[in-house]
């Protein structure tokens, strides 16, 4: 099952901290891990600083290792920097590379007609894939970076360039991504910036599944998560193939110098367990089913589309084998509410064993708004309380937040918040209302220290993006107090399932994590309402 990696990092880059492979050798055992069969490469030497020197390295680099087909970072051509485009271009071809990208913000690259145009008319010509990338050297997977209108117009210009958009993550920006491909036919986007719930299924059925291509970011990221939303996406078996690899091989046939390897030649190491055995080979998974502290139900935000019924989530559930999701509303993060826990209580009345359900609170209302809410949602049957004080602009140490804790120790309900603000906050609240079980909304390393004292605190899994994450997760807390949360249907579900099942952790860890921590809470706390 070849999976055509398209962008990848060989070298030291800036953020690189210990552990990192930095070597051929080493992310080529990465990618073996993960499935992995060929990847794009860039040297960070190039993508950070040194355009000209970074590009001949890279092609030293990856001689040896015919899995790794090099790509080059390009320049605005005025500053006389590099070659001119057309003997850029024939060097590209001479030393077999098959791509470039321009990171237009970390170079100051101006994407109008006056700026690059000189360059994408040369590789225009000989139909070069362009990658646009708007991160810089400091950027950690900020989200809606890209200057659409820049993009759909570099496009449009050049209606047989191959254009490929590839960022940290498209979230805000998802409505303008729908737009810049419909109206930009030669636009094609990573689909690893699309945490985003079944947005591969709908660019797939909308704009066809050609539209997309697939990179891990390695060693940057941890790949674990895209690979498995991509693996476990309800499309075809076509359309998988074209995302996966079929798309990035047409990309780079401009370049007849490019081989590619044979798929079947590849025998990947034995995976670590089970479930990386299950994931790695796009199997069904089986065993004990997975339970999910951390999702939302409902149709839409300011920033985000959502697709699908309660039960069409179910089945989305089915799929990653999840069986139990703790639920709140999503509307009701900047509106109404009461319209949204009204919608959470009817979809736990359909399913009481698929959902549990939370009520979401907006402190703003006051004390005794909050209170009535609350029991309200009590009466409904939720088992927990959910706050999002921090998109509420409301202070994450404010007084209102006490309210909302003092009612999940009365009633012994889990109480899961965004933010929980410091670590001298959350022991104040821990300690104070010992019989409320909180958790995280996000997962953090901060307060490592606070588990240790309090018996009452729980770590989120969501998300665990950067390379090796899990692994420090379970270093810092141990595993008996990590909960999965996927963030329904903000995220997709398997790009959280697969960030933990990916990972290197024991079989036993991520059993206690994917379901067994969180199925022993639902057993003590709100057991009344069960």
């Amino acid at each position: 099952m070849p999976t055509f990696d398209a962008c990848c990092y060989l070298g030291r880059h800036m953020l690189m901290q210990e552990g990192q492979p930095e070597t051929a050798d080493g992310l080529l055992a990465e990618m073996d891990h993960y499935g992995l069969t060929e990847a794009l490469v860039l040297d960070p030497l190039a993508t950070e600083a040194n355009p000209m020197a970074g590009n001949e390295r890279i092609v030293q680099r990856t001689a040896a290792h015919p899995r790794l087909h090099p790509a080059w970072t390009a320049l605005m051509p005025h500053s006389r920097e590099m070659p001119s485009p057309i003997d850029f271009v024939a060097q590209m071809r001479e030393q077999g590379v098959g791509a470039v990208f321009l990171f237009y913000r970390q170079f100051a690259i101006n994407l109008a007609d006056w700026g690059i145009d000189p360059l994408l008319e040369v590789l225009a010509a000989h139909k070069v894939p362009v990658f646009l990338c708007p991160l810089t050297a400091r950027d950690r997977w900020p989200a809606d970076q890209t200057d659409w209108d820049k993009v759909v117009s570099l496009c449009r210009r050049f209606p047989a360039l191959p254009v490929v958009v590839t960022e940290g993550r498209i979230y805000g920006g998802q409505r303008h991504l729908f737009a810049a491909l419909a109206a930009a036919p030669n636009l094609i986007v990573d689909a690893s910036a699309l945490w985003l719930h079944r947005c591969i299924e709908f660019i797939c059925a909308e704009f066809g599944p050609h539209r997309l291509v697939w990179g891990s970011h390695l060693p940057k990221r941890n790949p674990g998560g895209g690979r498995m939303q991509l693996d476990y996406a309800g499309i075809s078996a076509a359309a998988w193939r074209q995302i996966s690899h079929g798309t990035m091989r047409r990309l780079l046939s401009w370049n007849e110098r490019i081989q590619f390897v044979d798929p079947a030649a590849l025998v990947f190491p034995a995976p670590v367990d089970a479930y990386h055995a299950a994931v790695r080979e796009r199997r069904p998974l089986d065993g004990e089913p997975f339970h999910d502290c951390h999702g939302h139900l409902g149709d839409g935000s300011p920033n985000h589309v959502v697709h699908g019924s309660p039960e069409d989530l179910v089945a989305e559930m089915d799929r990653f084998h999840v069986e139990r999701c703790c639920v709140f509303s999503l509307e009701g993060i900047f509106s109404d509410e009461m319209y949204g826990n009204d919608r959470v209580a009817a979809a736990v009345r359909r399913h009481p064993r698929r959902f549990t359900g939370f009520t979401l609170v907006n402190p703003h209302r006051g004390e005794r708004l909050m209170l009535a809410e609350l029991e309200r949602g009590r009466q409904l049957g939720m088992r927990g309380v959910k706050l999002i004080a921090h998109y509420q602009a409301y202070p994450a140490e404010g007084r209102m937040i006490d309210v909302a804790c003092r009612f999940a120790d009365q009633h012994g309900l889990f109480i899961l918040n965004h933010d929980w603000g410091s670590q001298v906050q959350l022991r104040r609240l821990c300690t104070a209302y010992p019989r409320a079980c909180f958790i995280t909304g996000h997962t953090t390393l901060a307060y490592a220290q606070l588990a240790k004292e309090v018996d009452n605190l729980y770590i989120c899994t969501c998300p665990c993006i950067d390379w090796g994450y899990p692994e420090k997760l379970v270093e810092a807390y141990g595993a008996d107090r990590i909960l999965f949360g996927s963030d329904l249907t903000d995220l997709p579900i398997g790009w959280g399932v697969g960030q933990i099942l990916y990972s290197r952790l024991s079989a036993a860890d991520k059993r206690l994590i994917m379901g067994a921590n969180l199925q022993r809470l639902l057993e003590r706390y709100a057991p009344a309402q069960a």
